[in-house]
């Protein structure tokens, strides 16, 4: 318990120092980012022009995210096939931990897209305030939407915000 407290702690120490020159704006541009997605296959927010993207930031050691996850699947999975990308992406430094998490989670083959951030370049570019952290950008790369966390509501919230932007032509 210690141990990821402390590794919790660091890890949104650095990203405040990291972030507090920048970070995403609402009604601004989102922040660009180049991450690899588990078929190592390297992805930016540019291969989904066009698209409404939910990103989501997680960690295997953070409890609400564990809630969150499988919200999330459900989310991407109710869309599939409309023009919305659910990315999730994952700041652990070593991918082992967020792998076991996503297997007994039953989400090693889930509807959303897992991209890896150990470095926390898109944290920063983000300048994430807590975890688990969601962005909804709009088909051209606005940012319209945050949310820190993870509540029961979250999941009602994201469906009207993602509705209203797939609405607007």
């Amino acid at each position: 318990m210690r141990k990821t407290f402390g590794v919790a702690v660091l890890f949104f120490a650095v990203a405040f120092l990291q972030g507090a020159a920048g970070g995403a704006a609402l009604d601004g541009a989102a922040p660009r980012f180049a991450l690899s997605n588990s078929h190592g296959l390297r992805r930016t927010l540019s291969d989904y022009k066009g698209k409404v993207v939910f990103i989501n930031f997680w960690a295997s050691w953070c409890a609400p995210c564990r809630v969150e996850l499988p919200e999330l699947n459900r989310l991407a999975g109710d869309y599939e096939g409309r023009k919305l990308r659910v990315l999730a992406v994952n700041v652990d430094r070593q991918r082992a931990e967020a792998c076991r998490l996503l297997a007994r989670l039953g989400l090693k083959r889930s509807h959303f897209e897992i991209l890896w951030d150990s470095r926390s370049k898109a944290v920063s570019a983000y300048n994430i305030e807590g975890m688990p952290c969601s962005f909804v950008i709009d088909r051209r790369g606005v940012l319209r939407f945050t949310h820190v966390g993870f509540h029961d509501a979250d999941p009602g919230k994201w469906r009207q915000e993602i509705d209203a932007l797939l609405a607007r032509k």
